[in-house]
């Protein structure tokens, strides 16, 4: 079995042992080395040749933020994951590395013992595989990862499964009146109001590479469900809107609903879509988690539907658990076109999986063909007029 070489940069000595302690409880992973910063990083990375970095921050005489200036400067392409609890409370700093070419951040657990800590070493672990296999220098295989976000989703999946049972009288009577046929769908549509988007773990990368793919001239709104904390959203909306053609901003209560328009939701509030005169708004309602997030993709997907019906294509991307899944399949059942990101572009095939299983997908694509798909089907669906 190949192993992936990590090398951990930690100011921390107790963090440095935790994190590699969690590392390498997965067999393929294996902590070549340790760093205190950013500077011992540089002479580790010559000496070992690591697969993956896991970079801390705050760090002395180099911080994180540094040193990915410098992997830059000399042309250093090793994928680096951000693992801090500085973006907790400070979310810019987080995100400006991520705009300086780091591949994701995780927020790390606060000591040794902590409620998240299988939840932090399952992204881990995820991360430092996905990065590694995506990097051209990997080797690895996705179906290395099955087993684990399998074991994940089994009861996730079963209780979806229960719930959609439970509409099953609803479900059959839309069943009846709602092609199956994705190019029938297409040729039956004459108008789109809205893209909607529900994304997770592995998303900021991801939307970071294909968001900026869309063009200035893209027609309709895109709103999207990104599981952050409260206070991420913001500056990784204002990271977005610096590369993408399109205007990209935090949803805020009362937005009107304008074309052309990327909209992230607030990370502590779920985001509706709500009727208006004039077309539709936004509100942000603050009402428990749904699928144990808020906002939540499965909030979004069925205010979208409830007011575009058909008109309307919603995606389902990377992430764990089962959020989403539910609330796509109604987009579908309604009459609308619905896409999942195929399982060798996720870095977890967790919603997009349910989503598939439960039968609410009409197509399934690779990331970078998720844009492209987009475009070319609203321009079918605006000719039909």
């Amino acid at each position: 079995m190949e192993q992936i070489k990590v090398l951990v940069v930690d100011d921390s000595s107790l963090m440095r042992k935790l994190i590699k302690k969690m590392v390498e409880e997965d067999p393929q992973l294996t902590v070549v080395d340790t760093a205190m910063n950013g500077i011992f990083a540089l002479k580790k990375i010559e000496k070992y040749d690591p697969d993956v970095v896991l970079l801390d921050i705050e760090m002395p005489e180099m911080n994180g933020i540094e040193f990915l200036k410098k992997c830059k400067e000399i042309d250093i392409d090793i994928p680096i994951i951000v693992l801090s609890s500085t973006g907790k409370n400070r979310p810019e700093i987080t995100l400006k590395c991520l705009e300086l070419g780091a591949k994701d951040f995780i927020i790390k657990p606060s000591g040794t013992i902590s409620l998240d800590i299988d939840h932090v070493q399952q992204e881990v672990i995820s991360k430092v595989k996905f990065f590694h296999w995506e990097h051209p220098k990997g080797l690895l295989k996705k179906s290395d990862l099955k087993d684990t976000i399998d074991k994940i989703n089994k009861e996730e999946t079963q209780k979806v499964k229960d719930s959609i049972a439970r509409d099953a009288e609803l479900i059959q009577e839309k069943h009846d009146i709602v092609t199956t046929n994705i190019n029938e769908k297409i040729k039956a549509l004459s108008l789109l109001n809205a893209v909607v988007i529900g994304i997770s773990t592995g998303g900021p990368h991801a939307l970071r590479k294909i968001m900026p793919l869309f063009p200035a001239d893209f027609p309709l709104p895109i709103m999207i469900v990104q599981h952050m904390p409260p206070g991420f959203t913001k500056e990784f909306a204002n990271g977005l809107n610096e590369i993408c053609k399109l205007k990209v901003k935090e949803a805020e209560e009362h937005d009107k609903i304008m074309p052309g328009t990327i909209y992230i939701a607030r990370g502590d509030s779920h985001l509706k879509i709500v009727k208006s005169s004039d077309g539709g708004y936004i509100h942000l309602e603050d009402s428990p988690q749904v699928n144990g997030h808020k906002p939540s993709a499965e909030i979004l997907f069925e205010s979208a539907t409830e007011l575009y019906k058909n008109r309307l294509i919603a995606v389902i991307m990377t992430g764990m658990g089962k959020d989403g899944a539910r609330g796509i399949r109604k987009v579908k059942l309604n009459g609308g076109i619905t896409i999942a990101q195929s399982e060798r572009t996720c870095v977890v095939y967790g919603m997009p999986k349910v989503a598939v299983e439960m039968g609410g997908i009409d197509e399934i694509l690779d990331l970078d063909d998720i844009p492209e798909y987009i475009i070319n089907t609203t321009k079918k669906i605006m000719s039909n007029a």
